[in-house]
């Protein structure tokens, strides 16, 4: 027990969980300095910092719950998971120019994810750009996964309780491959732009709504 906990390294994820929000950030950066309006949503782990910096560039943002402090001006909270996003009627600002969700797919079956994201697919502008990070199978996490051999799609089970209590990761999750996340954002008619694994294994792609 002890030696799995040593294993666990959850304080690289907010290194990861960054390079993708800088990446969502800097979009919206560059569309306001172009003179665009934009609008974001962001959901998942760790986007509070990237609601309030976007919002400050002159963005409409909503988030999933409120960030630590007062949130900046623009920038609204209402509270939702990926498997409780409301519809695009209850969702100020949508449809939305940027969506960022950080490592939140492994709370539901693949099959539940695909059709959440197509729902976030769905709130996007045509050209918008959803931002997507996902716990790996090919991890610390993957290396104690009791569904490691299994195709994605039956892939869902509870992680040993050292690592699950390391990274607050409590209940069954799914985690993916690099492949896996691509081929998720292809099956819901996603363009995928870019992808990439990190260099512990978890992994992220930016996608086009066309």
């Amino acid at each position: 027990m002890s030696n799995l906990a040593e294993q666990a390294d959850p304080g690289h994820i907010g290194l990861f969980i960054g390079q993708l929000d800088d990446l969502a950030a800097r979009t919206v950066e560059k569309r306001r300095r172009l003179g665009n309006e934009v609008s974001a949503l962001l959901f998942g782990r760790g986007v509070g910092e990237t609601a309030r910096r976007m919002a400050a560039a002159g963005a409409r943002v909503v988030v999933a719950e409120t960030p630590s402090g007062t949130p900046a001006s623009g920038l609204r909270a209402q509270p939702f998971t990926l498997a409780t996003l409301p519809d695009a009627g209850e969702l100020p600002e949508a449809p939305f120019d940027v969506i960022v969700g950080q490592l939140a797919l492994h709370a539901l079956p693949y099959e539940q994810a695909r059709r959440a994201v197509r729902r976030l697919l769905m709130l996007l502008k045509i050209g918008g750009k959803l931002y997507l990070s996902a716990y790996g199978l090919h991890s610390t996490l993957g290396d104690h996964y009791p569904d490691s051999g299994k195709l994605i799609e039956h892939r869902f089970a509870e992680l040993p309780p050292p690592l699950a209590e390391s990274y607050d990761l409590h209940g069954p999750v799914c985690l993916y491959s690099e492949r896996n996340l691509i081929t998720l954002l292809f099956e819901v008619g996603a363009s995928v732009l870019q992808s990439a694994t990190g260099p512990l294994g978890n992994v992220r792609a930016v996608a086009v709504r066309v």
